[in-house]
């Protein structure tokens, strides 16, 4: 799955993150592309994640074999056969990056690249 994010946002709250990409900004169309990222809380750096995207194909608890986050990028991929790769690509301000950051830190466990 691929698509280009024109609204980021983050959240951090305690023991609480995600990453939010949206292709449009605040519309109300199901079909418009959008990934949700979450830790897995229950077991910190166990290399799961929530992910909830438009695609049905790429919803639930996955155990992550690659994330790779830059100022323009980011590229997850999944452990599964099929369905493995989530690439989006934005433009965010090196402040909003740093933001962002510390919501992947938290999703990627030190094994993972």
């Amino acid at each position: 799955m691929r698509f280009h994010a024109s609204h980021i946002s983050t959240s951090i709250a305690g023991d609480y993150s995600q990453l939010m990409f949206k292709a449009e900004r605040d519309t109300g169309a199901s079909d418009s592309p959008y990934l949700l990222l979450q830790p897995q809380f229950e077991t910190p750096g166990g290399g799961e994640c929530y992910i909830e995207t438009h695609d049905e194909a790429y919803r639930g608890h996955f155990r992550l074999c690659r994330i790779e986050f830059t100022p323009v990028k980011l590229s997850i991929e999944l452990d599964r056969p099929t369905n493995n790769v989530i690439d989006v690509t934005f433009d965010i301000t090196i402040a909003d990056f740093r933001q962002a950051s510390r919501v992947v830190k938290t999703i990627r466990p030190s094994k993972i690249p």
